[in-house]
């Protein structure tokens, strides 16, 4: 008994002590709420803080809606009817997953500027644009999954009603999928709210993109702070929302009777459906990537297939160092908080959600709060020696952590969430202990789940920009940050061999978690 009790302590102390550390540097940051500085909401409300929130929300709900409109009708398309390689072609459209946004804005931004010059292009709605083709798979893979699951009994038994195949999907299909809709419209909420790199390639002046101007134009890392503490506020209300909407209900309600068999399209509409999903590979993934393949082999013919820090290995070798470190971190904590979290009821639900709170801000506020958390570290000495952590890959993995630990986290917990209660209950009668039941049955059973946050956090880390630019170390160029460097001159040449390299580990990752999804896993509980 007293073993029990010490370990049950020891969980609950490991799980308060890890969620309060990877969620320190957003409490750093938010309460800098508590002393405002008046001055500075009154400068900016007299010129930018307008015009950012504005831009702010229409940007956010246009991609939203876009990304819903797009994600939900492919995702039907491909789960309701049949036509030729519909296979091949529901695997391809989670490819734009692969394709950061500020690739694809300045291959779009290039292309478009001839016929219509720079002036037009660099406009809210081409990067909205940009931002759906990019962010919709998150809408598609919940939606898919959950029209895949709903049977056909409920469809049948609209049909039988007199309700068409419109009626049926708007009245009956879609309802049922609501909760997934919810969840991937949350994710791409996340995205567009926490996104620098392709609004500033447009101009669009976002709350998010004032953050990094506050603070580099005036060096004040305290106003940006309060700026983002705003915009954090706005992402955890809406996550709220999101929550409310989905109630108790699952993401994916699952079928209990016959599986939905797509249904035959007539040569007209089979015609159309091809063309409709090869328009949009065509825009969203085949466009970029060509224009990339040609501006590598000019860049390559150039001689500018390097920078000043080295060539295309020193970048990629970084970006697999920090991407695998962080990604190893993520899902190791994210496996920890989870099964310490699963069975004690709306604490361990509190520590979970506290752990997630980085995936609401902004990069460059998680770089402050973790700069400002990992000082106060380096000052108490807790490491013997010179070692410091700021400055250093260890502190760089640790803000990457804070900011991706909720894409592990969800991932992971959805897995858990599969495993039959009666397995567990049965384990613990025959007196194992909590630890070897997750590492003998949970963790098992939840395999492809991990598969498949491990493959979402390393698409998502290969393609972080801000985090890395303002904490890596001296000698840590990552592919991102060529990226960046080339684009913000607007040397699209020379921007491609390190987008086109991003891209390609971007689809063995894509491989990677649709062969998990495949398997049964879950993005999201």
């Amino acid at each position: 008994m007293v073993t029990n009790r010490s370990s049950s302590a020891a969980g609950w102390l490991t799980m308060c002590v890890v969620a309060g550390l990877v969620a320190a540097p957003v409490v750093v940051i938010v309460s800098s709420i508590i002393d405002p500085t008046p001055s500075m909401w009154s400068d900016l409300w007299q010129t930018r803080l307008p015009g950012m929130i504005s831009d702010t929300v229409t940007l956010l709900v246009t991609v939203v809606v876009g990304t819903l409109v797009l994600g939900t009708g492919l995702a039907w398309l491909v789960t309701a009817y049949e036509f030729p390689a519909r296979r091949i072609i529901g695997w391809l459209l989670v490819a734009p997953l692969a394709v950061p946004g500020y690739v694809a804005g300045f291959v779009w931004l290039d292309t478009l500027s001839g016929p219509f010059g720079q002036r037009g292009v660099r406009s809210i709605w081409i990067c909205a644009a940009t931002l759906t083709l990019t962010l919709y798979p998150y809408v598609y893979l919940f939606a898919r999954a959950a029209f895949r699951s709903q049977g056909a009994d409920s469809r049948d038994a609209a049909r039988t009603l007199g309700l068409g195949p419109v009626r049926t999907f708007l009245r009956v299909s879609l309802p049922m999928a609501r909760p997934a809709l919810a969840a991937g419209a949350a994710l791409v909420t996340m995205e567009v709210l926490t996104d620098v790199g392709t609004v500033r390639l447009f101009n669009v002046s976002t709350v998010a993109d004032g953050v990094l101007r506050v603070w580099f134009s005036t060096g004040n890392r305290d106003a940006a702070a309060e700026l983002a503490t705003a915009l954090v506020v706005t992402a955890v209300g809406l996550i709220a929302i999101e929550r409310g909407l989905r109630g108790s209900a699952r993401y994916n309600i699952r079928a209990t009777g016959r599986p939905m068999s797509a249904s035959r399209l007539g040569p007209r509409s089979r015609v159309g459906a091809l063309a409709a999903v090869t328009a949009v590979l065509a825009v969203a993934v085949a466009v970029p990537i060509v224009r990339l393949v040609v501006w590598s082999f000019e860049s390559r013919r150039a001689g500018t297939t390097a920078t000043v820090a080295g060539g295309l290995w020193h970048h990629a070798s970084s970006t697999l160092v920090v991407a695998g470190f962080a990604t190893v971190t993520c899902v190791a904590i994210g496996v920890v908080i989870a099964v310490l979290a699963r069975h004690r009821g709306g604490i361990g639900r509190i520590a979970t959600r506290v752990a997630s709170l980085g995936y609401a801000m902004p990069g460059p506020v998680v770089a402050v709060g973790a700069v400002i958390t990992l000082a106060a570290f380096d000052r108490a000495g807790f490491v013997p020696g010179r070692f410091v952590f700021v400055g250093s890959v260890v502190g760089l993995v640790f803000a990457l952590t804070v900011r991706f630990l909720a894409v592990g986290l969800q991932g992971i917990e959805s897995g858990l969430e599969r495993v039959p209660p009666a397995a567990v209950a049965s384990a613990r009668t025959l007196g194992a202990r909590p630890a070897r039941v997750a590492w003998s049955v949970e963790l098992p059973a939840a395999r492809s789940a991990i598969v498949a946050a491990t493959a979402l956090l390393m698409i998502d880390l290969m393609k972080e920009l801000p985090i890395t630019l303002l904490l890596r170390p001296f000698g840590v160029d990552t592919l991102a940050v060529w990226v960046w460097q080339a684009t913000s001159e607007s040397m699209w040449t020379q921007a491609a061999v390190p987008s086109l390299a991003i891209v390609v580990v971007g689809m063995c990752a894509v491989g990677t978690l649709l062969a998990a999804l495949e398997r049964g896993a879950e993005l999201i509980s």
